[in-house]
């Protein structure tokens, strides 16, 4: 078969993988008697269809085909290096070079992988500090499931900590992207204004306007049923998941908990985590949220991965920002993928805080649940899987589309 014709059968059957995914959420809609939030059938077609190649007043950017699409990215896709400026160490060392801050963010949905990702990002930058160019890279790590930590941070509670974040060239950040200006971090926010764009662009001594970003999205059933059996008890208090649900519904989760964090990350977790909007989440209208995470999948973040395609995705990390690379000239430490952040195998939810065990997979209520109370999530993914599909063709990673 040739290439065009693979091509075609390819989104074909995307499109019809899509369109029965919508009849079935439309279906199970109108049976699941529960308070999750629905998306207007009129607007989801629209942003499935017209916001695949999106295209807002500061976007000039047209494609008229997947073709003009993909070599778009084979651009945006070219090997991004991390850029340093000379400079001396605090203990006054000459001759070493330091990172710009603001140049590589990690955008960490809980249960996609991304300790996994925080893994390999942390063994690039140590592989990094120990070349003979022994670069002084400022890194930090935010995340909101430290929910008090995190606030005193974002408030500015905690400047100090605000000041690390903003100081920093990479970032690893495992909370809203609506919160990511309060920290300085989003395009544009950290030029001088005594300096022209141009000229900030050209001195790396000064905080990078456009830094790029990565994020791992995962099946919103896989990624909540995983987030459920690993804290089964910290934040369910061994509640069984359909009655998690149910009490959610009814405004009643007071007493399993008092964690917000962990309520919200049962409900269209990765969609809330890639809305930028300033406006408060739960108040804007479905159609509009999942079109603001789709416009940041494809124009904020400078690739996505998958969960369930890790490997590929790690070979996809390494292909873009070659310093994360398995291996890299000069160094013989090897920085692969690793697997982390396992469910715990005691949950202490059994008689005498002994293990309660609990399948791989939900059961079919518990999943007819996940999938009403997490129908952006649905949509999200599918045009996740799309976008990463593309990927691949523009570095040549899919041999079933190249050959």
């Amino acid at each position: 078969m040739m290439a065009n014709d693979k091509k075609k059968r390819s989104l074909i059957e995307a499109f019809a993988y899509f369109c029965l995914l919508s009849s079935f959420l439309f279906v199970l809609n109108k049976t699941y008697n529960g308070q999750a939030s629905v998306v207007e059938k009129n607007d989801a077609k629209k942003t499935i269809r017209h916001r695949t190649l999106v295209n807002r007043e500061s976007d000039e950017l047209e494609f008229v085909n997947e073709e003009q699409y993909i070599e778009y990215l084979s651009k945006k896709l070219t090997p991004q290096h991390l850029n340093t400026y000379p400079t001396t160490s605090k203990s006054g060392e000459e001759n070493r070079t330091a990172l710009q801050h603001h140049q590589f963010l990690h955008l960490h949905h809980m249960k996609t992988g991304g300790t996994s990702m925080n893994g390999l990002l942390q063994c690039a930058i140590s592989r990094s500090r120990k070349t003979e160019k022994k670069e002084q890279i400022a890194y930090m790590n935010v995340q909101e499931c430290s929910e008090e930590r995190y606030r005193n941070c974002r408030d500015g509670a905690d400047p100090k900590c605000r000041e690390r974040i903003n100081e920093s060239a990479i970032l690893s950040y495992c909370a809203p992207l609506m919160d990511l200006e309060k920290f300085g971090w989003m395009k544009n926010n950290s030029i001088d204004e005594g300096k022209q764009e141009e000229e900030a662009l050209e001195d790396f001594s000064l905080p990078n306007s456009n830094p790029h970003a990565v994020t791992v999205l995962r099946h919103p059933v896989n990624r909540i049923w995983s987030m459920f059996r690993f804290r089964t008890k910290s934040c369910y208090s061994c509640t069984p998941l359909i009655d998690v649900y149910k009490l959610i519904d009814a405004n009643q989760t007071e007493n399993m908990t008092h964690s917000t964090t962990c309520i919200t990350q049962l409900l269209n977790h990765q969609t809330r985590n890639l809305v930028s909007s300033q406006h408060e989440f739960d108040t804007l209208p479905d159609h509009e949220l999942i079109e603001d995470a789709l416009y940041n999948i494809k124009n904020y973040f400078t690739m996505i991965g998958l969960t369930e395609e890790m490997n590929d995705t790690a070979k996809m990390v390494g292909k873009v920002f070659p310093w994360m690379a398995e291996t890299i000239p000069g160094s013989n430490l090897t920085c692969a993928m690793p697997h982390r952040n396992a469910s715990p195998q005691n949950n202490r939810c059994g008689p005498n805080n002994t293990h309660w065990e609990l399948p791989p997979h939900p059961d079919n209520e518990t999943l007819a649940a996940i999938i009403a109370h997490n129908q952006l999530d649905m949509i999200l993914y599918e045009q996740a899987v799309q976008q990463f599909h593309y990927q691949k063709v523009a570095l040549d990673l899919d041999q079933a589309i190249t050959e």
